[in-house]
């Protein structure tokens, strides 16, 4: 039963795991999570360090796939789709070159940004050269200079210096965030998380605030029932 209150039926069908608990993979994200002290800090953590450690110690094969849905096609099997919480983690990376590569407002690739790059344009090779440093893609029909500029600005805003989130995300989406960071620069750790920040659920009348309570004011709710002034005293008080 959902938390909706409808009846899940179970498909039995072909599945493709990631297999996290291989220790090539996860011995070195264990090292960068854990507390070193002093001016060898990896990673900060805020008081839950320990969770992301069981996690990693925990997490082996993840069932990766699906058969609907948004997302990314997996590459070898492109009946099925990457589910969301291992496809979304290296997306903060996208945010350091995205203004300049989308039209303003524009989310479906349908327009281009300043750079007039079109989204078909963007293959794994011009990744490689502006998250990678890799060599120049000579075929990719867009300008070294432009390449270099998404360069610059990427290698200016990563790593992350701090992702906030939440506590329930630990056990998934987090430590993926932190493995695929692994797998994609895996020589270069300095590319990695430099900290998480968890929050826990905010209690409202004793129950947790969530959207599927919906037991919370959003922000133009806020406005429009108490004013734009209110709301920015609020928010300041808080």
């Amino acid at each position: 039963i959902s938390r909706s209150g409808d009846k899940c039926v179970i498909a039995f069908i072909d599945q493709w795991y990631l297999k996290y608990g291989t220790p090539s993979w996860r011995d070195p994200v264990l090292e960068h999570v854990r507390e070193k002290g002093g001016d060898k800090e990896t990673f900060s953590a805020y008081g839950v360090r320990i969770e992301y450690e069981n996690t990693l110690n925990w997490l082996g094969n993840w069932a990766c796939s699906r058969s609907f849905g948004l997302g990314t096609r997996v590459p070898w099997d492109e009946q099925f789709v990457v589910e969301s919480l291992s496809d979304s983690t290296i997306y903060m990376a996208y945010y350091t070159v995205s203004h300049l590569l989308q039209g303003e407002g524009n989310v479906d690739g349908n327009s281009t940004g300043p750079l007039g790059i079109s989204a078909a344009q963007m293959n794994d090779a011009v990744w490689e050269y502006i998250f990678k440093k890799g060599p120049y893609p000579e075929d990719c029909g867009i300008d070294e200079a432009k390449l270099k500029q998404c360069r610059a600005e990427f290698e200016f805003w990563y790593p992350m210096d701090l992702r906030v989130s939440g506590k329930d995300l630990i056990p998934n989406h987090l430590t993926m965030s932190l493995y695929n960071h692994a797998a994609v620069w895996k020589d270069d750790p300095s590319m990695w998380p430099r900290s998480f920040y968890c929050n826990g659920h905010v209690m409202v009348d004793a129950e947790k605030m969530s959207k599927s309570k919906g037991n919370f004011i959003t922000l133009p709710g806020a406005i429009g029932e108490w004013g734009a002034d209110a709301t920015r005293f609020t928010c300041a008080d808080a």
